[in-house]
């Protein structure tokens, strides 16, 4: 199914998510100090991922709740992949050792990855058939109103090895 326009901006987030598990995917296993790429991550976490976040959750669920069970899977899944994605960064974060980081930084980079892929083959088409034109409508407006147009930190390139 095409793409709802109204649902595009969220779609163009979900590009640079996955620039960002790409940048993770090629980086992390060079072996170098990992501080560079953390640090790229945190900004992308702040000006995108959260928002984005933030944005489907009081948004799209809030309005697909109004059809569909909240005990429904696409809601559960939905919900719990944002708390683990949002956990692996509370543990980056809360971290010490390097290790620790660096394996949360891997499993970060997966999951976001695969909760990408769900949401575009499952969520939004979801939504595109159960919401009205006027659900959408609205949607697209506040979707439009809370996420604003800037590059995350995820389509940064890569910084140069020293």
């Amino acid at each position: 199914m095409k793409r709802d326009p109204r649902l595009t901006k969220l779609s163009w987030d979900h590009h640079h998510g996955l620039v960002m598990a790409l940048r993770i995917e090629r980086e992390l296993p060079l072996g170098q100090d990992v501080g560079p790429l953390y640090a790229d991550l945190l900004t992308f976490w702040a000006a995108g991922l959260l928002p984005h976040f933030r944005t489907e959750n009081e948004c799209l669920l809030a309005r697909l709740i109004r059809h569909l069970a909240l005990e429904h899977e696409a809601i559960r899944q939905t919900q719990t992949d944002h708390l683990d994605i949002e956990g692996l960064v509370t543990t980056m974060r809360d971290a010490s050792d390097p290790a620790v980081r660096r394996d949360a930084l891997a499993r970060f980079g997966t999951r976001l990855r695969d909760h990408i892929r769900w949401e575009e083959a499952t969520l939004f088409e979801l939504t595109q058939t159960t919401l009205t034109e006027h659900e959408l409508d609205a949607l697209g407006a506040d979707i439009a109103e809370r996420l604003p147009d800037v590059v995350p930190a995820g389509d940064l390139p890569p910084r140069p090895s020293s």
